[in-house]
């Protein structure tokens, strides 16, 4: 049986990485605040549901202002937190996949 790999204090399978990109879904934006191969956290002015399915695309611009590509991916909705007059969400990935690349010129 294969040992339990962990990454940080927190012992998490896979690292996490603090980011900043919107992310898009059902008509409206929000903000990551770290993602994973497993999650992604994220800032919205809207209350999600716990336990929500959704469908979403993280967004990444050029850096030479070029183009932005579209990473699309699904999953549910784990935690719902308050946060001033916006929420936090976490979020389980549960599918990755390129949805648009910028064509080349």
């Amino acid at each position: 049986m294969p040992t339990q790999r962990f990454v940080g204090p927190e012992r998490r399978r896979t690292p996490r990485y603090y980011v900043a990109v919107p992310i898009e879904f059902d008509g409206t934006t929000g903000t990551t605040r770290d993602v994973s191969e497993s999650g992604i956290r994220l800032e919205l002015d809207q209350r999600l549901d716990q336990g929500q399915s959704i469908a979403f695309h993280v967004v990444f611009r050029d850096f030479e202002g070029g183009t932005p590509w579209r990473m699309a991916g699904s999953g549910e909705v784990l935690r719902v937190e308050e946060d001033g007059a916006g929420f936090v969400v976490a979020i389980r990935v549960v599918r990755y996949a390129l949805a648009e690349a910028p064509s080349d010129p």
